[in-house]
This record gives C-alpha cells, structure tokens and sequence, in this order.
C-alpha cells in the first residue's frame, strides 16, 4: 500500500471515529451484509414500485420516497422525512449514511410497495454493497440500484440490438448500463436484494418515460424541491 493510500485510510479512521466506528468494523459490517445479498427473484408480483433518494442541504439529509403503480405509473404517495447527518461521507461507505433515512421514510409509507428502487448502486460497488443492496438487506426487500454515473467496473461491448450492456468487475457480472433513451446517456442498474439482474433490467425499462425510471425520477423531482425550498426559506 502506498503512502497515499495510507493518508487516506488514517483520514477515514478519523472520520469514523467521531462516530465510535473503526474502518476495519465498517469493513467487516460491509463484507458481512454482501455476503446477504440475493440475486434471483424472491416475488410473487411487482405492482407498485417506490423510488427513493436522499439529498442533502447543510447537516440535513432529506430521504423521499414515492410510489408508484407499475402498470400507468401514476404517483400513488409521497413521503419526505428529514434527518441530521450522523456518519461522514465516505464514498465507499455512502451506504451507512444514507440507508438509516431510507429506511425511516419507507417505513413510513401507507402504501403497500412491492418492490423499491434506490437512486445509488447495489451490487454495482467495489465492495458489492452499495445503497441499494444495504437497504434491501434490512428492509428485507425486492430492491434494484440506479445510478446516474459509473462508479467501478468494465462496461462490456453491446451485443446486438440490446438496450444494455453487461458491467464487469473482478471476473463477476455487477450490473448493467442500460440505455432506456435512444438519445441518452445510460444508468446504471445492478441488484439491490432479492431479484435478479435480468429482472432488474427489464423493470427499469418498462418504467421509463425518461433516461431515468419514473420511480426513481419523481422522488429525485420532489428531494430536489425539498431542497430548493429550504435555500429559499434561509436566504429570504
């Protein structure tokens, strides 16, 4: 390991100190959860759907959650939950910040949800962990990760007339780069829990109108609303 690899790893020590954690038990914590993670359908239906996305303004985290009905994606809830930041941010451990409001906002649905889409990565991590599959392991959920931009991993060659395109990572298929527009970037969807990747793949396309799917689309529309309001209401 190099001397800067060394800086870094010191600085997350002292990060997650603040918090009574050491990076070696978040590593431990992470590599425990990934090893739960399950990747073939666990479901009977899937008939609504629930986006989630977490935002952040100051020292608040502001975790939405809407959702939605598979079959004419109309918007069935919306809830927003507002929580003071309690883990740094660590790019590779994002998932221990941002699960905690996901699952408070979930739970608080009224809404039966059938399966949820998180707008981060799932299996699609250097540590096969991110967001998604952390939240679907403690929701015990059906859960699919989208994410904008590619975190790790080797896109592969599309294969004919295929929207998607298979993401490598150590040997292992992580997920996929899906193009839902002809015109638009890709997103990049990976199991979260309990479904398979095929699965995941052909629920983001059916549910997209946009580059995004619906889900994950409006709760991102209404976090950055949430938002807005909240710079507005501080600068008046």
């Amino acid at each position: 390991m190099g001397s800067g690899s060394l800086k870094r790893e010191g600085r997350l020590d002292e990060d997650l100190a603040k918090i009574g954690l050491t990076l070696e038990e978040a590593r431990k914590l992470q590599r425990k959860l990934a090893s739960q993670v399950v990747e073939e359908d666990c479901f009977d239906k899937i008939e609504n759907i629930c986006g989630l996305d977490v935002s952040y303004y100051e020292n608040t985290a502001i975790a939405c959650g809407v959702v939605l009905n598979r079959r004419n994606l109309q918007v069935l809830e919306e809830k927003v939950i507002y929580e003071e930041v309690s883990f740094p941010y660590i790019s590779t451990l994002l998932s221990f910040r941002e699960t905690p409001p996901m699952l408070r906002v979930a739970k608080s649905l009224e809404s039966s949800v059938d399966l949820y889409m998180v707008d981060s990565n799932g299996r699609l991590h250097p540590y096969l962990l991110g967001a998604a599959s952390h939240f679907g392991i403690l929701m015990d959920a059906p859960t699919i990760g989208v994410a904008k931009t590619l975190l790790c991993g080797q896109v592969l060659p599309k294969k004919g007339e295929e929207k998607y395109s298979l993401i490598m990572l150590e040997g292992r298929v992580v997920g996929a780069a899906v193009t839902t527009r002809t015109e638009r970037k890709p997103v990049y969807v990976s199991v979260g829990h309990k479904i398979s990747l095929e699965t995941a793949i052909n629920i983001v396309l059916e549910t997209s109108k946009l580059r995004l799917p619906e889900p994950i689309r409006q709760a991102h529309k209404l976090s950055k609303s949430i938002k807005k309001e909240l710079k507005n209401r501080d600068q008046s």
